[in-house]
């Protein structure tokens, strides 16, 4: 007989069935849908996946590039990994393909929303945080406080910082046992507290001057977050935003007033830490945001500062005044905009510098050949203006070679919004792809054999296969390229330039290589130590 309906709605039946499905959905998840059923699964995958983590725990303790590097020499251009629970992600570096989801379709692959959640309880909910037509509006109202107008005059803020960093490293060397060898010196600390004060200056007006003040508050929250930062506690932010709310808690002050509780497991301290350096962060970008609105109100456009903040500030006021109905970022988000000012934009510029001059340190012969460079120039003029910099081609050669080989954000991430062709790849709607910008910057089809060398030389005489936009993507392209790139690479010409003229850097031992640490930006363990001598 048959069994009823009575029967079949019977607890212990409904138990079974739906630990049958359970069971179901645990096959088809992770054994049917990766081996028999994913449209991405005839490209190759590297072994070494976890049934929990995939490939995704392997790729973030990362060195910067080195294991997804191994495997696109073995495995070839676009790859398939496993994500986590066995999700389908991709691996790419085919130019073809970046041209698409970065340029030419790129309104098809957005940001992740587990990645914006990542940058925004970083970087708070700016630029860098959100996507789509936000993004856009969002970009449009800042791009004025980006014109090369504004910058250029914002080159003499640049001066004061340099010109005191390099008061403090010729006192720190004559101090020293025997100041005819030089010191080693901690270069990522002392470009990081640089970075620090002159975005602090050309976007706020505000003299930090964390180069002279060893407990500057603000250089120490930032300083105490970057130690902290490392792949496998970037996964345990990116396993955070799965629980819905979790990173709205970790920004509240609520979680602050409570963050005693992250003591009881070593597992949480880094999200004490993050919490207790976000907390910092804001509260001093709240007086630095209130004190720009405030002039606003009282000074006329004329007479305003010609920083970056206050200039949106103002901007905000004329076209809420002009027609009230026009897009304008409101307190909160002009917030959000210091907190990603002041992170993304020193931090990037500090791990650029620092890898410069770890390799001219290592490359004499362009280190000389670059203070024979700019040392004519800064003899004759010690504040040079940005045309000035811009035209010395051997610090150009320098800095793009700086920036292609140690992009400071090593990779980036989109998703596909529908079912779309790479090529010849069927990539189904909500496919996660992976651009591994230090790979992709290192690309022997583009660059040749040497492509991992640092050899400033090759901008002389650029590959045939070299593209603009595709070929090195340390600031992307696209919708999504950085805002700030100008402004960065003048920073770095601007610290570069003073640095080798005035001493000359060495590794701090033989032997000594790069350390690096993979994370939301790239960083070095050992602080880069690099031995220093007045030229």
């Amino acid at each position: 007989m048959a069994p009823s309906l009575s029967d079949v709605l019977r607890p212990s039946s409904i138990g079974l069935l739906a630990s049958v499905y359970f069971v179901f959905r645990l096959i088809h998840r992770f054994i049917l849908k990766p081996k028999y059923l994913s449209p991405l699964r005839r490209l190759p995958t590297p072994p070494g996946a976890k049934l929990l983590s995939g490939h995704t725990l392997k790729v973030l303790r990362d060195e910067s590039g080195k294991t997804v590097r191994e495997w696109t020499k073995k495995y070839g251009s676009t790859l398939r990994i496993a994500g986590p629970f066995s999700a389908d992600h991709m691996i790419t570096i085919e130019p073809e393909y970046l041209e698409k989801i970065l340029g030419k379709d790129a309104q098809n692959y957005a940001k992740p929303d587990h990645l914006c959640k990542v940058l925004e309880s970083m970087f708070g909910y700016g630029l860098l945080a959100v996507a789509g037509s936000e993004h856009r509006l969002m970009r449009k109202a800042m791009n004025p406080a980006f014109s090369m107008a504004i910058l250029t005059s914002q080159a003499h803020l640049h001066y004061e910082v340099t010109d005191g960093l390099v008061k403090l490293f010729e006192e720190q060397i004559t101090s020293s046992p025997n100041p005819s060898e030089g010191k080693v010196m901690p270069i990522y600390e002392w470009m990081s507290k640089a970075t620090l004060d002159i975005i602090c200056l050309t976007g706020f007006g505000y003299k930090a001057d964390s180069v002279h003040n060893p407990h500057n508050v603000l250089a120490d929250a930032y300083s105490l977050r970057s130690v902290a930062q490392s792949g496998p506690n970037l996964a345990k932010l990116l396993y955070l935003t799965l629980i819905p709310g979790a990173m709205t808690l970790m920004r509240s002050s609520w979680m602050y007033r409570h963050r005693h509780w992250l003591n009881y497991t070593q597992y949480a301290e880094y999200f004490r830490i993050l919490v207790e350096s976000n907390h910092t962060i804001a509260e001093i970008s709240k007086e630095l945001l209130k004190e720009k609105i405030n002039d606003s109100v009282t000074v006329a456009d004329s007479e305003g500062k010609r920083d970056i903040m206050s200039i949106l500030v103002r901007a905000r006021k004329a076209d809420l005044e002009k027609d009230s109905s026009t897009y304008s970022m409101s307190d909160e988000a002009m917030l959000d905009q210091v907190l990603t000012f002041l992170g993304a934009g020193h931090t990037a510029t500090a791990i650029a510098c620092t890898a410069a001059l770890w390799s001219l340190a290592n490359d004499q012969e362009s280190q000389t050949k670059l203070r024979e460079e700019v040392t004519p120039v800064l003899n004759d003029n010690p504040h040079p203006d940005y045309r000035t910099l811009k035209g010395l081609q051997w610090l150009d050669c320098v800095v793009n070679e700086t920036l292609r080989i140690f992009p400071p954000i090593p990779m980036d991430e989109r998703v596909a919004l529908k079912t779309d062709y790479l090529g010849d790849v069927l990539v189904p709607e909500g496919t996660v792809i992976y651009l591994p910008l230090s790979v992709i910057n290192t690309n022997k089809k583009v660059w040749g054999e040497d492509a991992e060398e640092f050899k400033p030389s090759r901008w002389l005489n650029l590959p045939k296969a070299y593209n603009p936009n595709y070929s090195s993507l340390t600031f992307l392209t696209g919708p999504h390229a950085c805002i700030g790139k100008t402004m960065a690479v003048m920073e770095i010409r601007s610290m570069v330039a003073f640095m080798i003229a005035n001493f000359t850097f060495e590794p701090a031992y033989e032997g000594q290589v790069a350390k690096l640490r993979g994370g939301i930006s790239m960083n070095f363990l050992d602080g880069m130590p690099l031995r220093v001598k007045r030229v």
